[in-house]
């Protein structure tokens, strides 16, 4: 066999694999993104809010607490005092705690800002505050398409068991932004762990 079709097949060989690497991982980043693992605990220590508008993530986390799933909410407030509807919102929301379940219990509302404006940012703080309050197991509660990004980052980050669910309500966001957005964040989250 002559040296150079030794080295375009070895070359091509090499392309072929890349290729086919490159499409599984993409297959599996749209599969997460898209149809994500979401979970529903009987029981955990704090539920934790991650910010976004345009959904019902904070009634929802609310209502999980009240059912009795837990009896904290750490929720994420990027721009306290912020000047537009969505900080005004945040703001009333982290300025009423602690909240009356139906059945007496007090559910505590623990406002903070993340370390950073990003998931990253929200999932070292959020973590930060769990461990120092001793809590075992967190919920977080986000939107379909960033459910397994989360994931990856409170595993990084936390010892105990995370769950991560979405709201009932979707988000607006369009499939093909989420997928866009996300899959870049999917692989941001394993090639740059938050922890």
């Amino acid at each position: 066999m002559r040296p150079s079709f030794r080295r375009r097949r070895v070359a091509l060989t090499a392309t072929l694999l890349v290729l086919v690497a490159t499409v599984v991982a993409g297959l599996a980043a749209a599969r997460a993104v898209l149809f994500p693992q979401v979970d529903f605990p009987g029981h955990v220590d704090a539920i934790v809010v991650v910010a976004g508008a345009n959904d019902d993530r904070y009634v929802y986390a609310r209502h999980l607490a009240e059912s009795g799933v837990a009896d904290r909410l750490l929720v994420s407030q990027p721009t306290p005092g912020g000047e537009d509807s969505y900080s005004a919102a945040i703001d009333a929301y982290c300025a009423n705690s602690p909240v009356v379940a139906r059945d007496g219990r007090l559910i505590q509302i623990e406002c903070f800002q993340p370390d950073v404006g990003t998931t990253e940012g929200e999932t070292t703080a959020a973590t930060r505050i769990a461990r120092g309050r001793g809590y075992e197991s967190l919920l977080v509660v986000t939107y379909w398409g960033h459910v397994s990004r989360v994931r990856i980052y409170f595993e990084q980050c936390f010892a105990g068991p995370v769950y991560v669910t979405d709201t009932p309500r979707p988000t607006q966001i369009s499939r093909r932004y989420a997928f866009l957005h996300e899959t870049g964040g999917f692989f941001k989250a394993f090639l740059k762990p938050a922890c």
